[in-house]
């Protein structure tokens, strides 16, 4: 949960929205052992490289910014590559949470944005 929070970090965001992508992972790693393997590589080149550096496991980091330096270090692994896809999509496909970032949704089915306030932005 802490690296899915700290590739996407949205405060206002609830744990569970996170959760709803990374859960699926126990099931899926217990029927594919090459899904576990990725896992359990990641996780411990992860720790490894976080004991290298702080002398804490990732998760005891307390640091964010500490934390993304060690995400930086293994931003092109497929473990890295796959947790990130699955929470872009996974979080931001998600219609629950749109509201919370301000998006309406899809316009094209209710005539598009040029009639429905497009033009009425105010902060600019």
């Amino acid at each position: 949960m802490r690296m899915a929070r700290d590739i996407f970090p949205h405060e206002k965001l609830h744990d569970k929205y996170y959760a709803a992508v990374v859960n699926p992972y126990d099931q899926k790693a217990a029927t594919d052992a090459a899904f576990k393997k990725l896992l359990s590589d990641g996780v411990n080149d992860l720790n490894r490289r976080s004991m290298k550096r702080f002398g804490k496991t990732y998760a005891e980091i307390l640091s964010e910014g500490d934390r993304v330096v060690i995400l930086y270090d293994i931003e092109q692994s497929a473990f890295f590559q796959k947790l990130r896809g699955d929470l872009l999509y996974g979080i931001y496909n998600n219609k629950e949470v749109w509201s919370q970032f301000g998006y309406e949704g899809s316009s094209w089915e209710k005539g598009g944005y040029i009639e429905r306030g497009f033009n009425n932005i105010d902060w600019l």
